[in-house]
């Protein structure tokens, strides 16, 4: 990608597909959200600081889906230090190490384990923390499911006894609304 000093952001919502692969060389970085990164017989979470399109700076087809599980915001790289030097090798391997770290947690460990860290992951996402008042916007619940490897009933009923209590007046009828809805 040629440095000309115009700033590249592409904004991505919620279950928005990354649009045509971009140039060979052109690689982006989350600025926030969190994204799927799909390849044939593999996947990963892109989470701020990520890089995105590495295959392009290995001279690989872009073969990766890139999906937004939350709004996210990407930041073209206007340069990109020489292929194979020393500082881009160790940012790579960093993002590797935590790809896999994440992987690891989503995939072991109780249903409430793995949502729990799926949560946490969201709330760095979005630049959230444990104590805020606000919720984040969450993946789909078939989203959620399928990174942490459960039903959706199941992804949905730990996700219902997690959810801080809410207070909310009752409906007419006297009977209670759920908090999250599982459909």
């Amino acid at each position: 990608m040629q440095s000309t000093g115009i700033t590249v952001e592409r904004l991505l919502g919620r279950g928005q597909v990354m649009d045509a692969a971009p140039d060979a060389g052109e690689a982006w970085r989350v600025e926030r959200g969190l994204l799927l990164v799909h390849s044939p017989g593999s996947w990963r979470l892109a989470l701020p600081g990520d890089w995105l399109n590495i295959e392009a700076l290995c001279g690989l087809p872009p073969d990766t889906r890139i999906t937004a599980l939350v709004p996210s915001r990407l930041q073209a790289l206007p340069a990109l230090p020489a292929p194979g030097g020393p500082e881009l090798l160790a940012l790579l391997v960093r993002q590797q190490r935590r790809w896999t770290d994440h992987l690891l947690a989503l995939r072991s460990g109780s249903v409430e384990q793995r949502i729990r860290h799926l949560l946490d992951l969201v709330r760095q996402a979005v630049g959230g923390s444990r104590s805020g008042a606000a919720e984040p916007d969450l993946p789909a619940l078939r989203d959620i499911a399928a990174l942490v490897d459960a039903a959706p009933e199941t992804a949905c009923r730990v996700l219902a006894r997690l959810r801080p209590a809410r207070k909310s007046p009752r409906p007419a009828s006297g009977t209670a609304r759920p908090l999250l809805a599982c459909a």
